[in-house]
């Protein structure tokens, strides 16, 4: 199998619960805080099925995945689309087919059919330099990233100034989630593990483990259980580590915000909403990752949605799936996931 993931997810959308605008314009920074109860009104789905059904018939998308200030497509075909800021080189995809991608902060990740890895990025200091092998999943954060091995050894590489590359030894994991300064992953024996900075947050103290999914931000994580049940921990500003009780498919954490998706499709954010990162628009998705300050998500027409901050177009996807696809951003975006 998602925005800083380093920020970064995948999920189904359900209308979602949001949290307003501070004072100062700003918002919780942590999962989704979407606007609104859960859409249940036949009539506006038909609607906007209808939409999403309308016009572009080109590539369809398989999952979306989104870094600081870009975002990546993977397609049916195995193509990675991106688009958004490319000062590193993050855009510069090279030719698939891939069978997964991740977004990070100043790079891009990939892992083809065959389970090596390249990454795409021009910032020195191994952010790159992804490590030799056959992988079964990758994620990056801000400026570094994590993959696991066939025999389930985790190996991450790029920055390690808050030791979020040094994996503690002795063990292996079966799934993890790089953010920006600090890793996550669960243990083979069901734990849930973190390391790197540790701002006395609890972004290192997972309350509990069982975790199926696992997505981390900037300064949280959150994860789902077998129950679909989302717990986050570290910081919670803008409420991005407090989910609502909501079961969910998929869960990503992004820069200050956290979006996940309901068993229908339906997309809920919490946290920071100052660039529009947790307003997600009406639909039903199947895939979700949360940047910096923005989201992206895959509609049912296999097209890509996004909103939030724009800053670097990172919120404006190229036309894609067999429906027409919305830039419904307004401002810039996020981090972290995990493979498809």
């Amino acid at each position: 199998m998602k925005k800083f993931a380093w920020f970064w997810l995948v999920v189904p959308l359900v209308a979602g619960c949001k949290k307003s605008d501070d004072s100062n314009g700003s918002n919780a920074p942590a999962e989704d805080t979407a606007g609104g109860e859960p859409d249940s009104d036949a009539d506006a789905d038909a609607d906007a099925d209808a939409d999403a059904d309308a016009d572009v018939d080109t590539a369809a998308i398989l999952s979306v995945h989104s870094g600081a200030g870009h975002s990546c497509a993977l397609t049916l075909e195995g193509e990675v689309l991106c688009w958004g800021n490319n000062e590193e080189g993050q855009l510069d995809a090279p030719q698939g087919p891939w069978l997964g991608v991740d977004a990070g902060g100043v790079q891009t990740c990939g892992m083809r059919a065959n389970g090596s890895l390249e990454c795409w990025s021009v910032v020195p200091n191994g952010v790159a330099d992804a490590p030799e092998g056959i992988f079964r999943s990758i994620s990056s954060g801000k400026m570094h990233s994590c993959a696991i091995d066939r025999e389930q050894n985790l190996m991450c590489w790029g920055a390690d100034n808050q030791g979020q590359s040094s994996v503690p030894e002795a063990t292996t994991y079966s799934m993890v989630a790089a953010g920006s300064f600090h890793t996550c992953g669960v243990r083979t024996d069901g734990i849930t593990q973190c390391w790197g900075q540790d701002n006395g947050d609890g972004r290192l103290s997972p309350p509990t483990s069982g975790h199926v999914q696992l997505s981390a931000g900037v300064a949280h994580t959150c994860g789902l259980d077998s129950a679909g049940t989302p717990s986050c921990w570290g910081g919670n500003e803008f409420g991005e580590s407090t989910p609502p009780g909501l079961a969910l498919t998929r869960i990503t954490a992004g820069g200050q915000h956290t979006c996940g998706l309901t068993g229908d499709g339906v997309a809920s954010c919490w946290g920071r909403n100052h660039r529009g990162q947790s307003d997600p628009p009406p639909g039903r998705y199947t895939s979700i990752s949360a940047g910096q300050a923005h989201t992206c998500a895959v509609n049912l027409s296999s097209a890509v949605v996004c909103w939030g901050e724009n800053q670097f177009g990172q919120a404006s996807p190229p036309s894609t799936g067999t429906g027409e696809s919305v830039d419904t951003g307004a401002i810039d975006t996020g981090f972290g996931a995990s493979l498809p």
